[in-house]
């Protein structure tokens, strides 16, 4: 079984990503101490492990392996611990110093784009991609309508600041807009920076929400599907009790030919009595 089937190993999975991410991208634009950076080995090498064997297991499980490793080929480039490979050759040769920084710089590029993965999923669950695109769209729109409508309005970046610290709810006040035009865009910026958050605060707690229901003992899709499994099963014996409903209707029309039938037989039985008893008298006669 993938640990990734495991929201909640995911969700450790990728908290780890994260911190091994920014400890790579740390020792690439700056130099952290020996001690520091050995820790760093230590933490990426360990991730480095878990990752491989979550890898190789989805490899070893997946139907089309040529496929998966077409698919997934950068996950096995995030999983490998460059640090410790190519630490003897660092501390031998400096020229690898280079080589290690190139390796390194793949690695960040490969973990940001597992981890984006993680992301897309969460983003697309929550429906926050759609908040977010609209968000750039309005704070884009807004910006430019401040710059070219409003003359106190100097810059395109003192406009982006006006427009982001209003729709954050936050407004300085270091920057207004003198016009009509601005003041109404400034507004409008204020009602959807609102909107904005309150939606996007819904959204996520609407999906832990979901997530707590889902895999806690109160099993919402559980219980969905035993609804269906019962709704199949009264489906079936209403369809049994109308057969046996069927057959005991035949019964009982067999039930009531045989009592004709009986009928018949006793004015029979009673017509050749009745014969018997005249013979019999004639017989004596």
């Amino acid at each position: 079984m993938s640990l990734y089937q495991n929201s909640r190993v995911n969700f450790f999975l990728s908290i780890l990503i994260i911190i091994d991410l920014i400890l790579i991208t740390l020792t690439l634009i700056s130099n952290v101490g020996e001690n520091m950076y050995y820790s760093i080995i230590v933490f990426d090498t360990a991730l480095c492990i878990i990752l491989l064997i979550e890898f190789f297991t989805r490899l070893f499980n997946a139907e089309n392996k040529k496929q998966f490793f077409l698919k997934n080929w950068t996950e096995l480039i995030a999983a490998i611990p460059f640090d410790l490979i190519m630490l003897p050759f660092v501390l031998n040769y400096a020229r690898f110093l280079r080589l290690l920084r190139v390796l390194k710089f793949i690695k960040v590029i490969a973990l940001f784009s597992q981890f984006f993965e993680t992301i897309d999923v969460f983003l697309k669950k929550t429906h926050l991609d759609e908040i977010f695109g609209m968000t750039l769209l309005v704070v884009l729109a807004s910006t430019l309508g401040l710059y070219l409508f409003d003359p106190s309005i100097n810059s395109l970046f003192d406009s982006l600041w006006f427009v982001l610290s209003t729709i954050t709810t936050v407004g300085y006040g270091d920057i207004l807009p003198q016009s009509g035009v601005g003041k109404m865009i400034g507004l409008i910026i204020l009602i959807v920076g609102v909107l904005i958050f309150s939606t996007v605060t819904g959204a996520i707690a609407s999906y832990f929400a979901r997530r707590i229901l889902i895999n806690e003992d109160f099993n919402i899709t559980e219980n969905d599907d035993n609804i269906e499994l019962l709704k199949e099963d009264l489906s079936f014996n209403k369809k049994n009790l109308n057969e046996v409903h069927s057959k005991v209707n035949k019964i009982d029309h067999d039930v009531d030919y045989l009592k004709n039938e009986l009928n018949e037989l006793k004015e029979l039985n009673k017509q050749l009595k009745e014969e018997i008893e005249i013979l019999n008298e004639n017989l004596k006669k």
